[in-house]
């Protein structure tokens, strides 16, 4: 009888507060990075949701330099509206992300300052792309490769195409994998399916990323984007606050933290005096009093 009454009660509080929170339009007034017409990176405000594209594929969408410092700024104004209730980061045309552009890189290989400037903004990129308080989803089709599985795995959700394909290949390069990129993937996927990707460069189709937990969803081509809509319908759906209190939660545990502190805290405690709260107690109660007569 106990489980019934809390399936009940847990069912009237889904119903009582499916439309408190609900997908607004929002005025933005973000000061979005100068980015030309013709930039290896764009980005869309549409009601509440941010959209970033990256559109270079002629190039399977391997970002440039300039690109990847776009990116950080980009995601660093994103960072502070918190009326912004998620960010979409998708690609134009047939592919994802084939990484860093390998041939401007031979092309400066000789030039020590940039080498070093352009492995600190590829790394500044990926990781504010990461640390994003909103929840953040990643669109995949095609190739998603190197420093496109390091984005993708940085995503709080990932909607794969059954086109998808993922790699991370720098041991056929010569190269290495950061440590904090190695981490996201194996948080994902566990150590020994980590060490199969990385040490075997292996490249996995959709099927076998879904199979590993690489993916959320793996969805046929032509259904992805109705299949993004439903999922921020159902993010718009839940409180803004609660998801930015627990996604700053998930990102200190990420980082190795393992118990409370000052900051999340004060998170929890604040929430009991939230507008999110207060609104979804008085529906709640609305609805119990109403099922009462």
């Amino acid at each position: 009888r106990r489980q019934v009454c809390q399936d009940n009660l847990s069912g009237q509080l889904i119903l009582a507060t499916q439309t408190v929170f609900q997908r607004r339009v929002i005025p933005y007034h973000l000061k979005m990075p100068n980015i030309p017409a013709n930039s290896a990176i764009r980005v869309s405000l549409s009601d509440d949701v941010a959209r970033i594209s990256l559109a270079r594929p002629a190039n399977r969408n391997a970002l440039n330099d300039d690109a990847w410092q776009t990116l950080a700024e980009i995601c660093a104004e994103l960072s502070k509206n918190a009326s912004i209730r998620a960010v979409v980061l998708a690609a134009d045309g047939e592919h994802f992300c084939a990484g860093a552009d390998i041939h401007e890189i031979r092309s400066r290989i000789q030039d020590a300052d940039w080498m070093r400037a352009n492995q600190l903004h590829v790394a500044a990129g990926i990781d504010a792309w990461a640390a994003l308080p909103q929840p953040t989803i990643a669109v995949i089709r095609g190739s998603c490769f190197g420093g496109g599985t390091a984005l993708a795995v940085g995503a709080d959700f990932r909607i794969a195409s059954n086109t998808a394909r993922f790699a991370v290949t720098p041991a056929r390069l010569g190269l290495t994998y950061r440590l904090i990129d190695c981490l996201r993937i194996s948080q994902l996927i566990g150590p020994a399916r980590t060490r199969e990707l990385l040490l075997l460069a292996r490249e996995i189709d959709s099927a076998t990323a879904a199979t590993w937990g690489l993916v959320t969803k793996i969805i046929d081509d032509a259904d992805l984007h109705a299949t993004l809509e439903a999922m921020l319908t159902e993010i718009a759906g839940l409180s803004g606050y609660s998801q930015r209190g627990i996604k700053t939660s998930l990102l200190k545990i990420r980082d190795g933290t393992v118990d409370d502190d000052d900051e999340t805290r004060r998170i929890f405690a604040a929430a009991f005096n939230a507008p999110d709260f207060r609104a979804a107690a008085d529906a709640f109660a609305a609805k119990s009093f109403n099922h009462s007569e």
